[in-house]
């Protein structure tokens, strides 16, 4: 006769294996998001599939929102959009009015310009108005101007507009 050692515990093992799964996967989307900003570099043209999980926020007065869009002067391309730090804004050609398409790869190149966490209401500089916001699948708020989305582009520093014509992206006229 043999004898079976009997516990009260409940079997564990099941709940570990989730746990090396969920871990897993995690990994396994970091590697794949890295990869796509990679290949993304190599060919920023190649945009991620469309996302059509967006909701839209008509902008109101807020006194104290900070200045998130500003108009500036770029030799070559006129008075255009602006972060409030002065970087470049672009609109992507293939989205539709408060419809943003750029996601995945798409936005690790071209960055939304979302709102700080807290803030709902987007704020222009001088003469800078049409500024409201989309929610995002995420939650964030993406600044929109007359309703046409804003992005930024890693590939700019400082006053630089290396963005403009790069696939569907073109810098915003003021």
């Amino acid at each position: 006769m043999t004898s079976q050692a009997t516990t009260d515990a409940p079997d564990r093992r099941p709940e570990v294996l989730r746990t090396a799964r969920r871990r897993t996967a995690r990994i396994a989307v970091a590697v794949l998001a890295a990869a796509g900003v990679v290949a993304g570099l190599a060919a920023p043209a190649a945009m991620a599939a469309p996302a059509r999980h967006a909701t839209v926020h008509v902008a109101t007065p807020a006194t104290k929102t900070p200045i998130v869009v500003k108009a500036a002067t770029r030799k070559g391309f006129g008075k255009i959009l602006v972060t409030a730090k002065g970087g470049a804004l672009y609109r992507d050609t293939n989205d539709g009015p408060n419809d943003p398409t750029c996601t995945g790869s798409c936005a690790s190149i071209w960055p939304p310009l979302v709102l700080p966490a807290g803030d709902t209401t987007p704020k222009g500089g001088k003469g800078v108005t049409g500024l409201g916001t989309v929610k995002l699948a995420n939650g964030d708020l993406q600044v929109t101007y007359n309703t046409e989305p804003l992005y930024t582009f890693v590939g700019d520093s400082g006053k630089s507009v290396n963005g403009n014509g790069d696939g569907p992206f073109l810098v915003v006229p003021a």
